[in-house]
């Protein structure tokens, strides 16, 4: 039996999805995020259903990989968790094959990034044919590391129903995921003896021949033979044995996070910008023109603008409300897909560009409760007063206020 097998309880919780509000999120977050994390009400997005994808039924994404048009980053230890099932381990296995995998997980090569930035340069993102996940199964839309995936893929959702301050929620708890990803990553790289100095500065050699490092499908071989250096064929080795220092650590997790200093391999990022085609410039994110070696923010000062950006997510402000005009209620037809897939509401909200307009830019199901909070801003304007919370209508509806919220940030309530 292996270190990592043997660490891992029975029904380990790092081992299947953890639920945080009504989403599913990796196992490992119950330990490395922070507690209070998990007593908090996280924003429910009902718009974003990924396995009936808004996207690919209204704006032309792909059926098969709707959003996952995307190379992600996957720490070393959430694959050496994921290798603990068949399906990860396969899924592995063809990272091995195509060249994307280094001793910090899942990373794409300098070709692969640019890829990215001709995607988004042609408004290809969602309906892309070059940059596919190779995580996905093509044959059933699921992901085969879900309970593992990163932090982006975890937080990232095509409709936010919270509107602005919905997506800067998200966008906190996703760069605070991020960070505490990278900092366990590169953390038990050190634990299991795994040269760290002589890693980056053997990422920084290939800045010299940036456009020679990558192969069609990832990196090439020379590339990786230096970075991997002695654990080149032992590559699921190093995953696990990063994976089992984690698990052993399962209770430090958030305060090592905290003290681990992030590296960079900076002249290899300040390489690979300047390898981008003059055409996609305008692609690349500002931060990545910015000089890189600076201190990272550590995670406890993220998580505190991840608890503002939440605070004021449920903020109900003065003054008052009604119901938007672009705003229509009716019953659910149940006649197509999406109609079946919110079979339990019995009605939809309908929002139209224009007043009167034919043309539907979004819908979402609604139960009967919730349409009869609604009904209270018809006509004149309503304040979100102690009257309101104690309406009958309001009272029957569970977390009534949480819902309002959600209706003001998507602009039903004006």
């Amino acid at each position: 039996m292996n270190e990592l097998k043997a660490l891992l309880r029975k029904d380990d919780p790092f081992l299947r999805p953890s639920r945080l509000g009504s989403h599913n999120f990796p196992g490992v977050w119950t330990a490395m995020m922070p507690r209070e994390l998990f007593g908090l009400r996280i924003p429910e997005e009902r718009r974003a259903t990924c396995m009936d994808c808004p996207k690919a039924c209204y704006d032309g994404y792909r059926e098969d990989y709707r959003c996952c048009t995307y190379h992600p980053r996957v720490s070393n230890f959430l694959l050496g968790l994921a290798s603990e099932t068949p399906v990860g381990d396969r899924a592995i296995d063809g990272l091995l094959s195509r060249g994307m995998l280094l001793p910090e997980g899942m990373h794409y090569a300098p070709l692969q990034w640019v890829d990215y930035l001709d995607d988004l340069q042609k408004e290809a993102f969602g309906r892309s044919d070059k940059v596919l996940c190779p995580m996905l199964d093509q044959s059933t839309g699921f992901c085969n590391i879900h309970a593992f995936r990163n932090s982006v893929c975890s937080t990232f959702f095509c409709y936010k129903d919270h509107g602005d301050k919905g997506d800067s929620f998200w966008e906190q708890l996703q760069v605070l995921g991020s960070q505490v990803e990278m900092a366990l990553s590169q953390w038990s790289l050190l634990q299991v003896g795994f040269d760290l100095d002589k890693y980056f500065a053997n990422f920084n050699k290939l800045a010299k021949n940036i456009h020679k490092v990558s192969a069609r499908d990832g990196w090439q071989d020379e590339a990786l033979t230096l970075l991997w250096g002695d654990w080149m064929g032992r590559e699921k080795e190093l995953l696990r044995a990063c994976a089992a220092v984690v698990v052993n650590e399962r209770e430090n997790l958030w305060e090592i996070a905290n003290s681990q200093s992030i590296r960079e391999a900076a002249s290899f990022d300040k390489a690979m910008v300047k390898a981008v085609p003059k055409r996609l410039e305008d692609q690349i994110d500002p931060e990545d023109l910015e000089e890189s070696g600076g201190e990272t923010m550590r995670p406890s000062d993220i998580w505190q603008d991840c608890l503002k950006a939440y605070w004021k997510l449920w903020d109900l402000p003065s003054g008052e409300f009604q119901l938007n005009s672009k705003i229509t209620i009716d019953t659910n037809p149940m006649a197509d897909k999406e109609d079946l897939y919110n079979q339990d509401k019995p009605y939809f909200i309908y929002y139209r560009p224009r007043k009167n307009s034919k043309l539907v830019e979004w819908r979402l199901g609604i139960s009967a409760e919730q349409v009869a909070v609604l009904s209270l801003f018809h006509g004149e304007g309503r304040a979100l007063d102690a009257s309101l919370l104690i309406d009958s209508a309001v009272k029957a509806l569970p977390d009534a206020k949480g819902f309002i919220a959600e209706m003001l940030r998507m602009k039903v309530l004006v």
